[in-house]
Formats: C-alpha cells, sequence, structure tokens
C-alpha cells in the first residue's frame, strides 16, 4: 500500500515535511513503518497551493528516496497547503500518469489502499463516471477512477455527500462482479483551503490514519495552526499524533478539525 500526508498551517518548505522529519513521507517510500508494503517505490507525487487557485503538481516514476529533482524543489518551494504521496502500486502500471496526487482546477486527490478485483470491475466503475470528468482521465489505476467518479457525483457542491455515494457505487460493482477481494480505502481530498480524509474498508481493515502536529522548522511545536493528516507519524512522540478509526472521516476548515461517522 501507499504512504501519503496532507499538510496545511503556517508557510513551510516542502522539504521540511517531505525529508526532515524522523519519519519523512521520503523514508517512508523506503521504510514503512506501518504498511503491508515496507517499501513504496513505485513513484511520488506533490501538489501544492500557492499565489493561485490550481495547484502545482510535480510527479515521477522514481522512488522518492532517491530523486535529486524532488529534494532540490522541495528546498526551494515554500507552501500553506500541499498533498505528498510515495506509490506502492497493487496492479497497475508504474507511470508518471498512475502517480498521486490526481488533481481537477482546483482540486487534489489521493489514495491508498484499493478496489478489491479491480480488473473485473474498471469497466463497470469508469461506466459510472459522467463524461464531462471521464474526459479528464490520464492514467489506469482506481484511484484516479474513485476521484473522477466523485466528481461526476455532486464532489464540487457536496464532498462528503459525493465521497459516500462513490464509495457505495464501488462496493455495488464489487458485489455484482463477486469480489473476493476487499475495498480498503484511506484518502485525502482538498479544494485549496479545506482538507478532507476518511479510513473505511469492507473487511475493517482499512490502511492506517493519523493528525497530529509535527515539529517543523518554521514554527512552534505544537502549533495548533499547523496540521498534518498522514499515513503514518512522522515522528516518534505519540503526544501529538491521534489515529483515526475505522469508518471515520476528518475535515479540517479554517483551523477547526471535524470527525464525521461514515455508514457503508
Amino acid at each position: 500500500m501507499c504512504r501519503w500526508i496532507a499538510y496545511s498551517g503556517s508557510e513551510i518548505f516542502l522539504e521540511d515535511l517531505l525529508f526532515l522529519q524522523e519519519y519523512s513521507i521520503a523514508s517512508q517510500s523506503l521504510a514503512a513503518r506501518e504498511s503491508v508494503f515496507t517499501t513504496n517505490g513505485d513513484g511520488f507525487g506533490v501538489a501544492w497551493y500557492g499565489k493561485r487557485s490550481a495547484p502545482g503538481l510535480f510527479k515521477d516514476v522514481l522512488p522518492a528516496w532517491n530523486d535529486s529533482n524532488l529534494r532540490s524543489i522541495a528546498a526551494q518551494i515554500q507552501t500553506r497547503l500541499f498533498f505528498a504521496h510515495v506509490r506502492a502500486s497493487t496492479g497497475t502500471a508504474v507511470t508518471r500518469t498512475n502517480c498521486h496526487p490526481f488533481t481537477y482546477k482546483n482540486w487534489a486527490f489521493m489514495h491508498n489502499g484499493k478496489i478489491g478485483n479491480w480488473s473485473d470491475c474498471r469497466k463497470s466503475v469508469e461506466q459510472m463516471i459522467a463524461p464531462a470528468f471521464y474526459s479528464a482521465r490520464q492514467g489506469t489505476t482506481d484511484s484516479e477512477a474513485m476521484f473522477l467518479l466523485a466528481l461526476s457525483l455532486g464532489l464540487l457542491d457536496d464532498p462528503v455527500g459525493a465521497l459516500v455515494s462513490m464509495l457505495h457505487r464501488v462496493l455495488s460493482v464489487m458485489d455484482e462482479q463477486r469480489a473476493s477481494e476487499p475495498l480498503r480505502v484511506s484518502l485525502a481530498l482538498t479544494d485549496g483551503v479545506s482538507i478532507w480524509a476518511l479510513r473505511c474498508s469492507s473487511d475493517q481493515q482499512s490502511p492506517s490514519l493519523y493528525y497530529g502536529t509535527p515539529h517543523t522548522n518554521a514554527v512552534e511545536p505544537g502549533d495548533q495552526a499547523l496540521r498534518v493528516i498522514a499515513s503514518e507519524p512522522l515522528d516518534s512522540d505519540a503526544s501529538h499524533w491521534l489515529k483515526v478509526e475505522e469508518g471515520v472521516g476528518i475535515q479540517w476548515s479554517k483551523e477547526e478539525l471535524t470527525e464525521f461517522r461514515l455508514r457503508l
């Protein structure tokens, strides 16, 4: 499975969280601690927000721990909100178009997990994507299809409702195809202002998810105006990391974090 982090808060350099943490996302790409796959070396991606509404996007198929270009731009780019993802493929090709995050206008989306028996379910899921959004499809992953399907179901107006509807649609396809593999989801979504994240699964074994206030070079430790939502903690200080339970989502907007329960 993949690893990802979502950050919002005081403006910081990307490298603060991508490289300069005890358990940074770059180190997780080589040695994840709470993942089915220890190594997540099938590419990476970063989407960051600056002065324009649409995010900047940098993706490649090299392992994050060994990409000098990523390390160079991470030391130069400052941002108030970004998504970062390191990939471990669950069967689709290792290509730049299959790397997360996926973007649409001012929105960004990333996912860790899988749609069970994706090769069997793919056609049915893709047929539910509205033509206006299917034209934006670039890769072959189940993750990108989930994002485009959620867009088709009204994500721009009701993010939580669209994500839940998308998951119900996916589960119905899996039932139709008699999928033997589970649906496992840990995802994050942003419009450049708020962040939504959730974890759920059909077998009660969804990928891990935490949120907390990491130590960085930009702000004082414990600054509540800074928050990370991540697949796993970025350091060993358990006092400032909280685990998101199975079947729970969180929304962080205007420095306020709230939880919501998912019913699949």
